[in-house]
């Protein structure tokens, strides 16, 4: 069910199907949301999707779908807060090549749309891959920016959920910074979507800075055997 239904469901004339619609939207967060309602509306499970441990790997953010639909289903409550994100290898961030620094804009799509400014990222030379490294930093203009990471020959989606996306960096707010990491085994390139977040006013923006880096696994390796 995508958010911008929801506001059309609160003030359906079925009095259960509003509860419901209501319970939901009270306690959405952007932009992929798991909640287990009881017959009463009452909250079973809430866990946004970007809470989940190891959430910006999509093979592990789907199993963990489906370890909590499965639990829910069966009536229990699985609980993920005590789990630490293990997947991104510790780095020595001085080692790292920088590649691209770009200031741009973006603008707020409206709820359940996407309006990606693209940035192309090219790590073709580091033939042994490494570690993508994104540091982001949105202005303190109007609208929250949220970042997504793609293959560079996806075709940007302009509406729901980003489901092809390689990692991701939600929520950002006006004068804040975030950090997107992303293994990789080979030289390839990525392109980078900057977007508002579905809860903008539609056509707001901001300017957003992302500075592009790479840790490279042969200097990984060298540091280690050294």
């Amino acid at each position: 069910m995508l958010l911008r239904d929801l506001s059309e469901l609160v003030n359906s004339d079925a009095a259960r199907v509003s509860l419901f619609a209501k319970t939901l939207k009270d306690h959405f967060a952007y932009p992929v949301d798991i909640q287990v309602l009881s017959p009463e509306a009452e909250m079973i499970i809430h866990q946004p999707d970007n809470k989940l441990p190891d959430s910006k790997l999509r093979d592990d953010r789907v199993q963990r779908y489906l370890m909590l639909l499965t639990a829910a289903a069966n009536g229990e409550v699985i609980d993920f807060s005590g789990e630490t994100e293990e997947s991104m290898p510790e780095l020595d961030l001085s080692l790292r090549k920088k590649l691209i620094e770009v200031l741009n804009v973006f603008r707020g799509p409206g709820d359940g749309y996407q309006d990606y400014t693209p940035v192309e990222i090219d790590a073709t030379p580091f033939e042994q891959g490494g570690v993508l490294i994104i540091d982001i930093q949105v202005g303190e203009g109007e609208a929250t920016g949220s970042f997504d990471l793609f293959a560079g020959n996806a075709e940007l989606p302009t509406e729901g959920f980003p489901d092809e996306a390689l990692a991701s960096q939600w929520d950002i707010p006006p004068g804040d910074t975030g950090q997107i990491r992303h293994p990789f085994t080979r030289g390839r390139r990525f392109k980078l979507g900057a977007t508002g977040n579905w809860f903008c006013e539609k056509g707001s923006t901001n300017a957003f800075l992302v500075r592009v880096s790479v840790v490279p696994t042969e200097t990984t390796e060298a540091e280690a055997s050294s």
